[in-house]
């Protein structure tokens, strides 16, 4: 039996033994999916912290229960280590770890460079590995494959295979989970493919096939950068409509009455998460290396990056309405998270214009039922008030997250002034002042 039979064999009696590295908030849900269908899944993470809580069953990501987590390390199915030696324990390894943007705003490929030098020194033969993480095309093929090869001394499509398979989490989301969201997978060979759309299918309802891991990377920048492009769009439409005395929010309820040719997006106060507001700038690095000028998606990312700025000028103009300035005002920020439900604020329009705010002398504070700290690029250190006990000690109210559990006609009853940029309040008056 060769070893890409056997392999198989192993997948579909179920004695098959993952690894995932990186236990955030797209591994440790891709883990416990596995895990609960009786595979074995051993966590691979840097925190400390992290591999005790998980291994413990301490739950610290919203998107896997509480109960699921304790019932799979309960059962064994789920362990978590910090110990990247025991790779050589797994016969097909998940990366999913970051891909922030430097300072520079290129791809800091630190974290997947780190994963497979570690991948390369520990892995047995026959390994099947899969990158999940937000990427550019053709990391799988130019910079992935050279450094596990060097590393482990073996060949790829004889000892081992590579693929890529685009994370597809969306936090809060009660609908789409990670075992019924639909997953794209791309390998550099035809037997990879095999053993990846088997092994998947033990835990996701549904994969698609693409051609080559480089299809698959474009898949996830296609998806995203799509999202950017149109949330961009009605972020400048709806500009537009204020200083015209347009209500956008029922431009776009009428438009989405046509049956065809038409998808709402809603404005905000800009795009936050880990990926849409940073795959452009994936996509401009590796398009710079075919002489090619992403002129639109530019422009996209350039109207996102001004949201923050554009919604500190509307604080501003509000609270001159009440013939205050910005220097000196008590404001409120409710919400930090990017998006309603959820405790995750990574690159949160709010901490922008917070920080943008107390610049100009602005004494904020903020309140998010779900975020109880958060920082902001510049390094100050913010702790949520405990509750929402009386907002008619502050100068401005600023709605930027529209939390469900947040009583928000309350708010209305109190709030001396707010700026409401979530639609929260159906028609603006002297006090509300709309996006």
């Amino acid at each position: 039996m060769s070893t890409h039979e056997g392999f198989l064999t192993k997948i579909a009696n179920n004695s098959v033994k993952i690894g995932v590295l990186g236990l955030g908030y797209v591994g440790l849900p891709l883990a416990v999916t596995f895990a609960k269908k009786g595979i074995e899944v051993l966590g691979f993470e840097k925190s400390v912290k992290k591999a005790q809580d998980a291994a413990a069953g301490r739950n610290y990501i919203s998107d896997v229960t509480d109960e699921d987590l304790l019932l799979v390390v309960q059962n064994k199915t789920f362990s978590a280590t910090t110990d990247f030696s025991r790779l050589n324990e797994c016969d097909a390894i998940f990366i999913c770890v970051p891909t922030p943007l430097d300072r520079f705003r290129k791809p800091d490929m630190r974290y997947i460079e780190g994963a497979c030098e570690e991948i390369g020194r520990n892995m047995k033969k026959g390994t099947f590995i899969a990158l999940e993480s937000t990427t550019y095309p053709t990391t799988t093929e130019d910079f992935m494959l050279p450094i596990i090869e060097r590393e482990s001394g073996l060949t790829h499509g004889t000892d081992f295979w590579l693929a890529y398979s685009p994370e597809r989490v969306d936090p809060g989301n009660t609908t789409f989970k990670t075992e019924n969201t639909p997953k794209v997978l791309g390998a550099m060979t035809a037997e990879g493919q095999e053993i990846g759309m088997a092994l998947y299918k033990k835990a996701i309802n549904q994969v698609f096939p693409v051609s080559s891991p480089k299809v698959a990377e474009m898949v996830k920048i296609l998806e995203n950068t799509y999202r950017l492009v149109n949330i961009s769009l009605i972020n400048e439409l709806a500009l537009l409509s204020g200083k015209m005395g347009i209500n956008i929010w029922e431009v776009i309820d009428a438009a989405k009455t046509k049956p065809y040719g038409f998808q709402a997006f809603y404005p905000g106060p800009g795009i936050g998460g880990h990926c849409i507001p940073l795959d452009p700038f994936y996509l401009e690095y590796i398009a710079k290396k075919f002489d090619f000028d992403l002129t639109m998606i530019h422009t996209a990312g350039h109207i996102d990056m001004l949201m923050p700025h554009r919604m500190t000028i509307k604080i501003t103009s509000a609270l001159n309405r009440q013939k205050k300035s910005v220097n000196g005002s008590r404001i409120l920020f409710v919400g930090v998270a990017y998006k309603p439900n959820i405790a995750d604020e990574r690159e949160s329009p709010a901490l922008k214009i917070m920080q943008e705010v107390a610049n100009k002398g602005g004494l904020v504070e903020f309140f998010d039922p779900h975020v109880y700290e958060a920082v902001t690029e510049d390094g100050t250190q913010y702790t949520s008030k405990p509750a929402l006990d009386d907002v008619s000690i502050y100068d401005c109210v600023v709605i930027t997250t529209k939390h469900s559990s947040v009583d928000f006609e309350t708010v209305r009853e109190q709030a001396k002034l707010i700026v409401d940029l979530q639609n929260v309040y159906e028609d603006g008056t002297d006090r509300i002042y709309k996006l």
